[in-house]
């Protein structure tokens, strides 16, 4: 009883051979979330024709449930709608939800989501040092930027030792860094650390430079004064 009443999510670019069991699980869940009435929804196979999940639904009640709610978090863009659209895109793949008459209840749409765009270089990151911490030959170190950001950073050591001396206190670090652009935004992923200061109160006039010529700043797009002062703050200045 209910095998009749079968929904099938149809991943267009792959095929059951290609699907990893990880990522295979993956999927699983997010449709769970998806479907919603987790007791009536059974999993049934995965068969050819691209990659079709099968599944099918023990009661009437529950499967106009399962299609109502389906419908609903792709109307309002539901987050475990939208779980399910990420993992397509980070796929590459379309798909489709179908009932076992092969009629579709809902389209997902086909999105690559764009690779993030990798920078190395020389760089340098300022903010509050606010743990030091790790037992191996790379100690992470982090610092909390003007926004409230965290900057990841790594020491050796040595390096580390002479920075916990220094926490909570407004410092600039220097090193080989790896800046990661993505939605057209540039983040840090990691800084090693090679040197670094203490900074002092300063004047208004060395705050700005050293705020326009901080790396991944956005200071020469900002004009908010509340940003700004709250940047200066950060610069431990008076």
């Amino acid at each position: 009883m209910g095998k009749d009443k079968r929904l099938t999510l149809k991943l267009d670019g792959t095929s059951p051979d290609e699907l990893t069991m990880s990522r295979l699980g993956k999927y699983l869940s997010a449709l769970s979330d998806l479907y919603g009435s987790v007791d009536a929804v059974h999993f049934k196979d995965v068969s050819e024709g691209s990659a079709c999940l099968n599944t099918w639904v023990d009661n009437q009640a529950s499967y106009d449930a399962v299609i109502q709610r389906s419908m609903t978090q792709a109307a309002t863009s539901g987050s475990s709608y939208l779980k399910l659209v990420s993992l397509l895109a980070q796929d590459g793949f379309g798909a489709k939800l179908i009932n076992q008459d092969k009629v579709t209840i809902l389209d997902f749409p086909s999105i690559n989501e764009e690779a993030p765009f990798v920078v190395r270089k020389k760089g340098k990151v300022q903010g509050k040092l606010y743990n030091v911490g790790g037992k191996d030959d790379s100690a992470p170190v982090k610092l909390e930027g003007a926004n409230g950001e965290t900057y990841h950073c790594e020491a050796t050591p040595a390096m580390a030792a002479k920075l916990g001396a220094l926490l909570f206190k407004q410092i600039r670090v220097s090193g080989d860094s790896e800046w990661i652009k993505k939605d057209g935004k540039w983040k840090l992923k990691k800084l090693i650390i090679e040197s670094y200061e203490v900074l002092e109160s300063s004047n208004l006039k060395t705050a700005f430079k050293a705020l326009q010529n901080a790396p991944g700043n956005q200071w020469t797009e900002e004009d908010d004064t509340q940003a700004i002062l709250k940047a200066l703050r950060a610069l431990n200045c008076e």
